[in-house]
């Protein structure tokens, strides 16, 4: 009967081991098996095993078996008289292996990859007279994530903010991020459950303190998963918002009465983009000879009135900054008016303070 036979199975197993150790020639016999196998979620993969045998060797094949370790059952059987047997799965299938044939060729096929299907798997062929030979495989189940990565816009701050964000969506196993940047700063990382089961989304924040020099500048994000032939590599350009950020230059300090091309700049930056310049003097409005286009202050000619402090106030989205600048003019001394001299000049306005740019205010 079908449960009589069940039952002798075992010992007939077991003979068959106790012969394997006693038979001449087994050593030649060498099953072939990979020690690791990947495939990609939801795709199909094969776990190759094969039996080589020397051409004088002769066995018969009884039953090819696959287990997994960690489960109590077998995964898949192959017996030469019944066929296969698939008790847990019917996502699998033996490739080779067909009644009436040499059973040679034990490689099992898994359909429709899931996260459970990943550990390790042992390949059993049962002969006569030599035995039983096994080899075991493991098996890896990849899911390779889709990475990206952006600019966390901020503005100005004492502390630090996180300032650029890389994500890897749905690896398994989850993917290793990694910065890099000559701005220093620091990483932190977070880790949640991807959509697919068994995959893992990671997020990973730059922080650092955010400052006008950093603007513009470029973090890369760098993301390395087994799936990748070659690391990821995201580039970030960092935003910070900040307003205009003001000095006057064209001042250098040797402006004489009567010079008829002077001229002072109004140099912002900011971001957003500074969109109004307006200059004027601590005293109030321009004088006469100076005359506003844009970020440019034109001066013709220079005179008395040129002696004075000069504004330029900046405006953009974020608000309004100003830089000042003192002009000290020089006069022609009478000695100047000599052909057959060189000229020199002296201050008109005696004062104690250097011509200077202060800061933006």
């Amino acid at each position: 009967t079908a449960g009589a036979m069940a039952a002798a199975w075992p010992l007939l197993l077991l003979a068959l081991l106790v012969l394997s150790r006693s038979c001449p020639g087994t050593e030649d016999i060498v099953l072939k098996a990979p020690t690791q196998v990947h495939g990609f979620l939801g795709d199909s993969v094969t776990l190759p095993c094969h039996l080589q045998l020397p051409s004088t060797e002769v066995t018969h094949v009884s039953q090819l078996t696959w287990t997994r370790l960690g489960d109590s059952r077998s995964v898949a059987v192959f017996h030469h008289t019944q066929g296969s047997n698939y008790p847990e799965s019917e996502r699998l299938e033996f490739v080779a292996a067909r009644l009436g044939a040499e059973l040679r060729d034990a490689s099992l096929r898994v359909f429709e990859l899931r996260a459970e299907d990943e550990g390790n798997y042992t390949c059993l062929f049962v002969m006569f007279p030599q035995g039983s030979r096994s080899a075991v495989t493991w098996l890896r189940v990849f899911a390779k994530p889709q990475n990206t990565a952006e600019a966390q816009k901020v503005q100005l701050t004492r502390e630090p903010v996180p300032m650029a964000r890389c994500i890897s969506t749905g690896g398994r196993p989850p993917a290793r991020i990694t910065w890099h940047s000559d701005l220093g700063g620091t990483a932190n990382m977070s880790q949640e459950p991807g959509l697919l089961s068994g995959t893992v989304t990671v997020t990973s924040l730059w922080i650092s303190v955010p400052s006008s020099q950093v603007n513009g500048k470029n973090v890369a994000c760098k993301v390395e998963h087994e799936s990748f032939e070659k690391p990821q590599l995201l580039a970030v350009n960092l935003t910070v918002y900040y307003p205009p950020e003001v000095s006057i230059s064209g001042y250098d300090g040797n402006w004489y009465l009567g010079q008829t091309e002077a001229s002072l700049t109004c140099d912002a930056r900011g971001n957003p983009e500074p969109t109004g310049y307006e200059w004027s003097t601590t005293m109030g409005p321009l004088p006469p000879s100076a005359v506003a286009q844009g970020t440019q202050l034109l001066i013709q000619p220079v005179d008395m009135s040129i002696n004075t402090t000069f504004i330029c106030n900046v405006t953009s989205a974020l608000g309004a900054r100003q830089a000042e600048l003192t002009v000290q003019v020089k006069g022609p001394t009478a000695a100047s008016t000599s052909v057959n001299r060189p000229v020199s000049y002296a201050p008109v306005a005696i004062s104690s303070q250097e011509p200077q740019t202060e800061g933006t205010r």
